[in-house]
């Protein structure tokens, strides 16, 4: 009769007067309308909303950028929008720039994959 519910991702949202510093990690998708210094980590969906601005780098499934976003970001697949403004490098599976979406910056075909940086890493600390 009754059925379980299947889990929702829990959503976290920076309001457009928040600015925050630091390292963020979110177990859900995240909207910011505000201003964020800092990384952001999360384990769904990230959008920037045309208000909000992240000086950082960003590790997610998804990014949406309505707004400004400066750093790199690590996804499966980034949206720009209209106003959206992307300074950095990208490292994503799909990308896809909207009329009018503006991307300064360099995309890498390299998505979530962080064990070659740390396979590098190591190696330079051997020489």
């Amino acid at each position: 009769m009754f059925g379980q519910k299947k889990p929702v991702n829990p959503l976290s949202f920076i309001a457009q007067e928040c600015h925050l510093t630091g390292k963020l990690m979110f177990s859900g998708d995240v909207l910011i309308a505000g201003h964020v210094n800092g990384d952001i980590q999360a384990q769904g969906n990230v959008t920037i909303e045309p208000s909000g601005t992240v000086e950082g780098d960003i590790l997610c499934r998804e990014l949406k950028i309505a707004g400004q976003m400066s750093g790199e970001a690590r996804c499966k697949k980034i949206t720009l929008h209209e106003q959206g403004v992307f300074e950095g490098d990208a490292y994503c599976e799909n990308i896809e720039i909207l009329d009018g979406g503006q991307f300064l910056g360099y995309r890498h075909r390299d998505p979530l994959s962080t064990s070659s940086a740390n396979t590098d890493a190591k190696t330079a600390d051997k020489a």
